[in-house]
């Protein structure tokens, strides 16, 4: 199904913000927002969609907004991230797009420079800004993965981090300069409406993890690039509501990096990436054995995550599990 925006007044920009029991992250969100310079103007839309959250908090908290460009929907069922943001991307209005994670805090206007920058530039795609975190030497903003390399280093845990220390070093080398990446990281991701509408938005197929990497990838084999903007940042707390089920997360986050591999790689690509993954599989569960002294809860719902996805060959259906 071709998703269409809809035929309201068109804004200059929609920042679109899915929510799942994180009531009060919007609101600090939000507030971030409004209290910048960005907020001052009068030509954006804040859409908030509610993803069926089981507190049923966001009422008490749209109460305190009734600004005639902030708005509020709520859907019967949680269709996870991609599929929530698709559904604002329906009701929105704007010429650019920004998808913002409710557990972030906007507060300096990043919006304006990046707007001016897809307007003069018409060869970007995507970009994304800093999403500040406390490590000091790694940057999760962006990335240049999946490739083997680091899938190789992922074999000890490490692939991850060591691609954040890349990204790290890049733009400390690039002087906070922008740079093309592969991918965005999906909390802060600003793309122009009508190519978001031209590559059909997120894909469908994700319920939660990688549909980020998924739409930069589709929107660079177009030809156009994807933009990592260090110089502009925001806060963000990080996975605050996937990370309260370590197992689920887990589970989650390796399926959606298997329905990349299956959709973007060939057959011995997709052979190489899979035995891969399988191997990690087998390396995370001795290390999490080892680690269960230090962490007994977090070690023991990693393990029963890896266990899982080898005894179901990385098959998940969104339900309750372990």
């Amino acid at each position: 199904m071709k998703i269409n925006s809809s035929d309201n007044k068109v804004t200059i920009l929609s920042i679109i913000i899915v929510n799942y029991n994180l009531a009060k992250e919007i609101e600090d969100c939000l507030n971030s927002i409004l209290n910048n310079t960005f907020g001052n103007r009068n030509d954006y839309e804040i859409i908030i969609v509610d993803n069926n959250s089981p507190d049923k908090l966001l009422p008490e908290t749209e109460k305190k907004y009734k600004k005639s460009n902030i708005h509020f929907y709520y859907l019967n069922e949680n269709l996870g991230f991609g599929k929530g943001c698709n559904y604002g991307f329906s009701k929105s209005s704007g010429k650019y797009l920004c998808f913002l994670n409710p557990d972030t805090l906007v507060k300096d206007d990043i919006f304006s420079p990046i707007i001016d920058l897809l307007e003069k530039d018409k060869s970007v795609g995507i970009i994304g800004p800093k999403q500040q975190v406390k490590p000091p030497f790694f940057d999760f903003s962006a990335g240049f993965s999946p490739n083997i390399f680091f899938e190789l280093f992922n074999l000890a845990g490490i692939g991850i981090f060591l691609e954040g220390f890349l990204v790290s070093a890049c733009t400390k080398i690039n002087k906070n300069r922008e740079m093309e990446v592969r991918w965005i990281l999906g909390a802060s991701i600003l793309i122009r409406a009508d190519l978001f509408r031209e590559v059909d938005g997120f894909d469908k197929d994700y319920f939660m993890f990688f549909e980020e990497v998924d739409l930069c990838k589709r929107v660079n084999n177009k030809g156009l690039k994807i933009i990592y903007y260090p110089k502009l940042a925001i806060h963000h707390i990080g996975s605050v509501s996937g990370k309260k089920d370590y197992a689920l997360y887990t589970i989650r986050s390796y399926v959606s990096k298997n329905l990349f591999i299956s959709k973007h790689y060939k057959s011995f690509g997709q052979f190489i990436f899979r035995t891969l993954l399988y191997t990690q599989f087998l390396s995370q569960i001795i290390i999490w054995f080892i680690s269960f002294p230090i962490n007994r809860q977090k070690s023991k719902h990693k393990v029963k995550a890896f266990v899982y996805l080898l005894k179901n060959k990385m098959e998940y259906s969104n339900g309750t599990v372990l």
